[in-house]
């Protein structure tokens, strides 16, 4: 064999498990089809001397383990921590800041109802005690629903469990809130893709989990030279640990010899031999087009292609010669810094849901508006910043030439959306450019331009994330491994489904997997160093 592990996909969860494969004495390549690493987590020079954080935009997910064991601070990662963190302005001029300090936060709330000032501690508890429940199955492998709630009973928040697994966010929202502001505020953020009257908070608890770890450590903001930057120094750990990272080498197929994987079979035809190979592609992408069809169950990928994947993202990345004026809020102030959300209710976001759903863009989105260049000169030109407009739900499954035909139209329509908030807006944008489903595909290769791979839906998660097949990173082809965002725990940049997929394959070589299923138990406890990797470990 070539190498002990071929990793199809340089994106940050392929970055992270190159990592952990190498510092176990592996032999590692990491194949990457475009130019550069980072997938999703990318900065690109879209107009000449601005730089964007093309996708994700913000760290705000790493886990801190895994940010140690890499050593990405010492590498030179420095994040620029957003106070406030969130400016929700209103079309009449009323505004709520949400600030890192909680009585700061309850401060303006209570500017708009008093009574939800005073319900602010409690749901922010609920969400503290959420993330302790969702804590210990981070860096394991993810247990099913049932084994989540049976565990959950035993200690003291199965009411937490219960609801996280049964409510929706606008219910939540209803039980902790009276004002329709203060719900519109913090309903559902520009990550899920889902509306507040899906079920299921899982995510959430989630994201609360892992955004609660960095925060501790004053990592939550924007990186330095955008999310480019952070890849870039994964790429450096990945191959300081022995991985060798190889870009513009698409990947035509996984190579399936003696009923397994047994490497990779690039666009030129070029056989690389591995004894794994992990995929940080998408699992449609990985199960129903790279494995060559015969070599998995028509039933099962029949499941494949069925998997739900109808969340979409769209984004309008602006050169600007100014900062919006914003009607609420006008002038120089902490707002600049803030993910700006303009959205009026909770009735708003479902409309937009249900007009993206329905295949039309949505006639008056939910948006958030970031502008880094607020902190980090290093990306525009002197004077000069970077705004990203993230509309929260867009239609998927359009055509190219659809998207192409709407493009000047759509954004036309999200700079004039904007100006009713900030009236200077359209006199400040130099140069826009819209990236949407077919851009995201066509760049990070995320089919349907899915940025989680599949929706983040209570029935995609846990021990069903992407499918009860295939949940803890195994496939049904022996050899195959997932270790992208459609795997446990979930999308975004967490690093986390990278290390456990990486702590999966070492375990599978080292004779771990018995009767070649998944361990039965779950625990949260870091593994003993695997016998015969040089002693090392995850």
């Amino acid at each position: 064999m070539d190498y002990d592990a071929i990793i199809i996909g340089c994106g940050h969860n392929g970055l992270v498990a190159a990592f952990y494969l190498a510092r176990a004495g592996l032999r590692v390549l990491a194949l990457e089809q475009g130019p550069k690493v980072g997938g999703a987590a990318t900065t690109d020079e879209l107009f000449p001397g601005y730089r964007f954080s093309t996708c994700a935009h913000s760290f705000v997910l790493f886990h801190p383990q895994i940010l140690d064991d890499m050593r990405l601070v010492d590498l030179g990662l420095r994040v620029f921590r957003r106070d406030p963190p969130q400016f929700h302005p209103f079309a009449d001029g009323e505004y709520l800041l949400a600030w890192n300090d909680l009585e700061r936060t309850k401060e303006s709330i209570a500017h708009i109802s008093r009574r939800d000032a005073e319900a602010y501690d409690d749901y922010v508890k609920f969400w503290k005690r959420a993330a302790e429940l969702f804590d210990p199955y981070l860096l394991t492998p993810p247990p099913t629903l049932g084994e989540f709630l049976r565990t959950a009973e035993d200690g003291p928040h199965a009411s937490i469990a219960h609801t996280l697994v049964t409510g929706t966010k606008r219910q939540l929202l209803d039980d902790y809130f009276e004002s329709p502001r203060v719900k519109a505020s913090l309903g559902t953020t520009f990550d899920v893709g889902y509306t507040d009257n899906a079920g299921g908070l899982l995510y959430f608890a989630f994201a609360a989990a892992l955004s609660s770890r960095l925060g501790q450590r004053g990592l939550v903001g924007f990186p330095q030279g955008g999310m480019g930057a952070v890849t870039r120094l994964l790429q450096q750990a990945a191959e300081s640990a022995g991985a060798e990272v190889r870009t513009s080498s698409p990947v035509a197929s996984v190579h399936v010899a003696d009923g397994r994987a047994a490497g990779v079979v690039l666009h030129d035809g070029t056989i690389i031999t591995a004894r794994t190979v992990l995929s940080n592609a998408d699992p449609q992408r990985t199960l129903a087009h790279l494995v060559p069809s015969e070599h998995l169950p028509d039933p099962f990928v029949r499941s494949v292609r069925r998997l739900r994947m109808n969340a979409g993202y769209l984004k309008l990345h602006c050169a600007t010669t100014g900062l919006p004026d914003w009607r609420a809020l006008p002038g120089d102030g902490p707002q600049h810094g803030a993910n700006v959300r303009i959205c009026e209710s909770l009735d708003h976001i479902d409309r937009t849901w249900s007009e993206a759903r329905a295949g039309r863009m949505p006639s008056e989105p939910v948006l958030g508006l970031v502008c880094p260049s607020a902190y980090d000169r290093s990306v525009v030109p002197a004077g000069h910043h970077t705004i990203s407009i993230w509309v929260e739900y867009a239609p998927v499954g359009l055509p190219a030439p659809a998207w192409d035909a709407q493009r000047g139209q759509i954004t036309d329509a999200l700079i004039a959306q904007v100006a009713r908030y900030a009236p200077n807006f359209p006199h400040i944008v130099s140069d826009a450019f819209l990236h949407g489903p077919p851009e995201i595909e066509a760049r990070a290769g995320m089919t349907r331009g899915n940025m989680h791979h599949v929706d983040m839906t209570i029935d995609q998660m846990l021990g069903a994330r992407p499918l009860p097949g295939c949940a803890a990173y195994r496939t049904p082809l022996s050899g195959l491994y997932l270790c992208g965002s459609g795997c446990h725990p979930g999308g975004g940049v967490s690093g986390v489904p990278g290390h456990n997929a990486a702590r999966t394959v070492i375990g599978d070589l080292n004779g771990a997997k018995v009767g070649g299923s998944p361990r039965a138990t779950i625990s949260a406890a870091r593994p003993a160093p695997p016998d015969g990797l040089r002693g090392r470990s995850l």
